[in-house]
């Protein structure tokens, strides 16, 4: 085999081999992320929160979650240990919480080992209470057109929420959901990838033979 011709299959053969590479390492690259919490980060709530939920986009690890909600001044309200149920992890809490910042800080490991952790500070407004206390003290319709409608000011807990972000910005190690690890269109730059490589082999070898044909001429 004249060698011109070698020496396009062997750079035929490496760029084959490179493109296979980028292929499998675009879904060894991704790994869980969270897709959304209850509350959400930054929320305002005006009913006081039984439990966070904390749902990501696969599967975590079931013995590895660990779920930390803490107040203004660092102290926990969790009640129990968190459940995880798939891509879904929730953590009870403690009743009656008081109006103020807290913070839902989070570590888990996805089914591939790689660990996820984040913050996510949300705040319990000044008067909030239970949603059956809520709905039981709810007025009748005719009550409430007989009543002058009541002004509902929300009064931010000033020192628990400033804490609270604090703590958020100071623990956090990850983006948040929907964020850092992807594999970014692995296919599509593949096939790119292929065909430039079938172009540029069809244009080295048509060279070769161009070459190869000169002498004869």
């Amino acid at each position: 085999m004249p060698a011109p011709r070698r020496r396009i299959r062997s750079a035929l053969i490496a760029l084959l081999l490179a493109v296979f590479s980028v292929c499998l390492a675009g879904p060894a690259g991704a790994h869980s992320d969270l897709e959304s919490s209850s509350p959400k980060a930054g929320a305002t709530l005006t009913e006081l929160p039984t439990e966070v939920t904390l749902t990501f986009n696969e599967k975590v690890q079931e013995d590895f979650s660990q779920v930390a909600v803490v107040d203004g001044e660092g102290l926990s309200v969790t009640d129990g240990d968190p459940v995880s149920d798939g891509a879904t992890v929730t953590q009870p809490l403690m009743a009656k919480l008081h109006p103020g910042g807290y913070v839902i800080n989070f570590k888990v490991v996805s089914a591939d080992g790689h660990p996820i952790s984040d913050a996510i500070p949300f705040t319990i407004a000044e008067g909030a209470g239970s949603a059956s206390a809520t709905e039981s003290d709810s007025p009748t319709s005719a009550e409430a057109s007989a009543s002058a409608p009541a002004a509902t000011a929300t009064t931010p807990a000033a020192t628990g929420e400033t804490a609270a972000t604090t703590a958020a910005a100071g623990t956090s190690s990850t983006g948040p959901a929907g964020g850092g690890d992807g594999s970014g269109g692995g296919p599509a730059t593949a096939l790119l990838v292929i065909l430039g490589v079938l172009v540029l082999a069809g244009g080295m070898g048509a060279a070769a033979m161009l070459r190869a044909r000169g002498p004869q001429a």
